[in-house]
């Protein structure tokens, strides 16, 4: 799994799921700004994403879009909850550069967990890490300054900025574009 969507310092073999997801998935390729899934689909199918990046946002009741996430090359792209409870999505995910993913559905996935011991403790151990990266971001936005957010994101995806647009970055970020250039400036004086 790529760094973005994992806890600090640790380690999943995830080789039996992705393996599953290409031999038995169906290939899709997406352009920029493609639709895998609108917020309020039924949503059906979990990805795992051989290249490109997928955006996840959130549109709220005032028509504000607020981007909650990505997910890179060899990365999982879903709305898992929405996924496991079998209801309309909670998100847009959208292609934020050209995408190849390969789809599953939830039923071959849960297939796949009750396999065996080992399939099941690899569901809960991503289900643990997904937990913790969540419960890692919203302690950053409520205890981290703007300038803290950035620095941690830019630490565990250094290269992101040549892939995304700092409005989407700061949008990311929970702030203007206007105070990540700001930050960004201060960075380059420091």
């Amino acid at each position: 799994m790529n760094p973005f969507n994992v806890k600090d310092n640790t380690t999943i073999d995830t080789g039996k799921l992705e393996k599953i997801f290409l031999e038995e998935g169906i290939c899709k390729k997406l352009k920029k700004n493609d639709y895998l899934i609108r917020q309020n689909e039924k949503n059906s199918q979990i990805g795992f994403v051989s290249s490109g990046i997928f955006r996840l946002s959130h549109i709220d009741g005032n028509a504000n879009e607020w981007i909650v996430g990505y997910s890179f090359k060899d990365d999982f792209v879903c709305d898992y909850p929405s996924l496991m409870s079998k209801t309309n999505s909670t998100v847009n995910i959208q292609a934020s550069t050209a995408c190849e993913v390969y789809l599953l559905t939830s039923d071959r996935l849960n297939q796949f967990w009750e396999t065996d011991m080992d399939t099941q403790r690899l569901g809960r151990q991503i289900a643990e890490n997904m937990f913790a990266e969540i419960y890692r971001r919203l302690l950053g936005f409520y205890c981290d300054t703007p300038e803290q957010r950035y620095q941690a994101l830019m630490k565990r995806c250094p290269d992101l900025q040549k892939h995304l647009s700092l409005k989407e970055i700061a949008q990311f970020l929970g702030i203007t574009s206007e105070t990540l250039s700001r930050i960004r400036r201060k960075q380059l004086f420091k």
